[in-house]
């Protein structure tokens, strides 16, 4: 959720910052009254008055656009350094969306298994239940979120930290493979268009990045070695998906 971003941080320390309890609750206003308009679209729209099927899709759309912003926002901040002094907003969007993801998922428990995991995992083939993906994608993610503080990245060290934060680039294929197969036809509505841009972009974002970075390493380190690994057992994970 905050990947890559030591070295942001070292840049703009001497740089002004916002107040920190102002700006998270500002945020937190702003996460909720977009939750707020994510559940008026599916339960008065979309869901027509569905309550638990509102919360759960809210839930899950919330926190994977909040997610993807999070990461977009690493590559904007690259992009434009200057725009690097508000990387806690990066952080407020990672965290916030995990804990709507994770809200998501206790309520799906909740209504669509009653708590039976038996009901939720009848098979582990993530492609023949792609609750796998996304049970996957939210165990890093809590990792991540958990650690998600000046605190825990002194205490494990940066460069531990950073090991750490680099599994979002396993978690985040994992999620979106979770949401694409589990409900293609609401992603097929303005709420899941919106997702679908934020993901493009994080996407977009991520590679643009990768690459750039690589080739002023002329290619021949490990990270580079890494990513091209995940790249492709995205690519052929999403062949298997969906050919």
């Amino acid at each position: 959720m905050e990947t890559n971003s030591l070295q942001t941080q070292q840049q703009v320390q001497k740089l002004p910052q916002p107040t920190h309890w102002w700006a998270l609750f500002q945020f937190s206003i702003g996460a909720i009254v977009f939750w707020l308009l994510e559940f008026a679209a599916q339960y008065h729209w979309l869901q027509r008055g569905d309550l638990a099927n509102s919360l759960v899709v809210s839930f899950a759309f919330t926190g994977a656009t909040l997610i993807g912003l999070a990461l977009f926002s690493s590559a904007i901040f690259k992009w434009y350094p200057r725009t690097a002094q508000y990387w806690r907003f990066r952080r407020y969007l990672g965290v916030s969306g995990f804990v709507f993801v994770l809200l998501h998922s206790q309520t799906a428990l909740y209504y669509l298994f009653g708590y039976d995991l038996a009901a939720a995992y009848p098979v582990l083939n993530p492609f023949e239940n792609p609750i796998v993906f996304g049970s996957f994608a939210l165990f890093i993610l809590l990792i991540m979120a958990s650690t998600s503080t000046d605190w825990a990245m002194q205490k494990l060290t940066p460069r531990v930290w950073k090991f750490i934060h680099r599994f979002v680039y396993i978690a985040y294929p994992s999620a979106v493979f979770h949401f694409l197969i589990i409900d293609p036809e609401g992603i097929k509505t303005p709420p899941g268009y919106l997702l679908l841009l934020v993901t493009a972009a994080a996407l977009f974002g991520q590679l643009f990045w990768f690459f750039k970075i690589s080739a002023k390493r002329k290619f021949k380190s490990l990270g580079f070695l890494i990513g091209i690994i995940i790249i492709l057992a995205v690519l052929i994970s999403g062949y298997i998906a969906w050919f």
